[in-house]
């Protein structure tokens, strides 16, 4: 009997650990992307500073760099969506699963309706008594 009342209390708690863990798992996830993302920008930059081999190739190198930048604050812009939509994935979940585990008052099963005694019923408790 305990262990039943265990497992029924214990269930919200375990569903709000599986939310946390999938959500630690997405997070990894987007920083997984993001880094290849970043390292993937990198690569490119230094490709291009090592082609360099002239006059030409620096003005050229410099004149890419304001479309790499772009490319950089992108790249940022796009993993702060990715982190946000984690985030508000979880506040969801986790709102939800909270609203279920507390019912409100108003949900409660009302208690029964307490009927006034009977003058027989209160000369009974006070004989007694």
């Amino acid at each position: 009997m305990f262990t039943d009342t265990f497992n029924i209390s214990a269930e919200p708690v375990n569903r709000l650990n599986k939310l946390v863990m999938s959500t630690y798992e997405g997070i990894v996830d987007a920083q997984m992307a993001s880094l290849r993302g970043y390292m993937g920008l990198i690569e490119d930059q230094t490709k291009s500073a090592a082609g360099i081999r002239d006059f030409e190739g620096v003005k050229n190198f410099v004149e890419e760099q304001p479309e790499r930048f772009n490319q950089l604050v992108k790249q940022m812009s796009d993993d702060f969506q990715q982190y946000a939509k984690v985030a508000e994935e979880f506040r969801n979940e986790a709102s939800q699963l909270l609203q279920g585990a507390v019912k409100p008052e108003a949900e409660e099963e009302p208690a029964a309706p307490v009927k006034p005694a009977s003058a027989s019923q209160k000369k009974a408790a006070t004989a007694n008594n």
